[in-house]
């Protein structure tokens, strides 16, 4: 029996097990990969402390010092929670069960993908899916952002602020969006706009080098030189595995209480699973952090009626009654 199953494998999931385990807990989490949306990212900017870091080693340390407080990791997508007699929880998992007193979802989201030709290969490697964390990384090179609506208009300004170029591809001869976010991509004069164009696939060798497209008025193919392709079609939560068990919003996310706790008791959430508004690494470090906590003043609640007094004491190892 753990105390504490957190599912997911990115930075949200292992800072909660790094505060959750340094509390004394027992925790096992389960991810289908380490990385998640960090796997993505090549290289990290914004994350405090750390001017410069790679996506794929930023959660790699931190499982690491999780694992060096007693977290354990195994690789395992969940199908599915249930509820068990007495309070606990049974995770279901690659044909095996696992027993909680306790879980934390740290999940993430799933950028919407292009299904293109291409895409999974240069994933990481000149095709990005959030331009505020990696617009940067095009600084003087030239991109092409596809998408849909406001987000669209607003990824291609930002990465106009670095790029040489930058190409906005639309299906028809309009950009759709705010009046205010139109009128501000006609100003900028590094930014072009592609009317009626496909993506059709996405070519290279080691990195993304061009694009091939369809004109949509005369059916015929067309080439596009870049250096990158920012990707933003929204995100979509993958759910369903808890859509009975905790409440959630209209676009399928969880919906958390200031403490990450969530509509059912002893289950907490954190990261870009959450109905929080903003998505980045930082923050889901932060919510995972709260989330240990949560978890572990919860199960301190339900043994002795005494929770966390403080989160700031030095407290490595916590001895709990069973």
């Amino acid at each position: 029996m753990n105390e504490v199953i957190i599912i997911g494998g990115g930075v949200a999931a292992f800072s909660a097990a790094l505060f959750a385990a340094r509390r004394g807990l027992s925790v096992l989490v389960l991810g289908k990969d380490i990385g998640g949306q960090a796997n993505f990212t090549d290289v990290i900017e914004n994350y405090p402390g750390l001017p410069r870091v790679g996506g794929n080693e930023l959660v790699e340390s931190i499982k690491k010092q999780a694992l060096g407080f007693g977290a354990k990791f195994e690789t395992a997508e969940v199908s599915k929670i249930r509820k068990a007699p007495g309070g606990n929880f049974i995770v279901f998992a690659y044909g095996k069960q696992y027993k909680s007193q306790s879980i934390i979802l740290a999940f993430g989201k799933t950028p919407k993908d292009l299904d293109v030709p291409g895409e999974e290969e240069f994933k990481g490697k000149g095709i990005v899916y959030c331009g505020i964390c990696d617009g940067p990384l095009f600084k003087n090179k030239i991109v092409a952002v596809v998408g849909v609506g406001d987000l669209a208009i607003e990824e291609a300004l930002f990465c106009a602020k670095f790029a040489k170029r930058v190409f906005l591809l639309s299906k028809t001869d309009k950009i759709m969006g705010h009046p205010a976010l139109v009128k501000a991509i006609s100003k900028k004069s590094n930014i072009e706009i592609l009317q009626f164009v496909r993506v059709e696939e996405i070519k290279g060798r080691s990195e993304v080098e061009s694009l091939k497209l369809l004109d949509l008025k005369t059916n015929k193919p067309k080439h596009l030189p870049i250096n990158g392709i920012l990707v933003e079609l929204g995100y979509v939560v993958k759910s369903e595995f808890v859509a009975g068990l905790v409440k959630l919003d209209q676009n399928s996310q969880i919906i958390v209480n200031p403490d990450q706790s969530t509509s059912c008791e002893g289950i907490f959430a954190a990261g870009d699973a959450t109905n929080r508004p903003y998505k980045q690494a930082t923050i889901s470090a932060g919510e995972g952090a709260a989330a240990g906590l949560a978890a572990f003043d919860w199960l301190m609640r339900q043994r002795s009626g005494q929770g966390l007094t403080s989160d700031w004491t030095q407290i490595k190892k916590v001895k709990i009654k069973k």
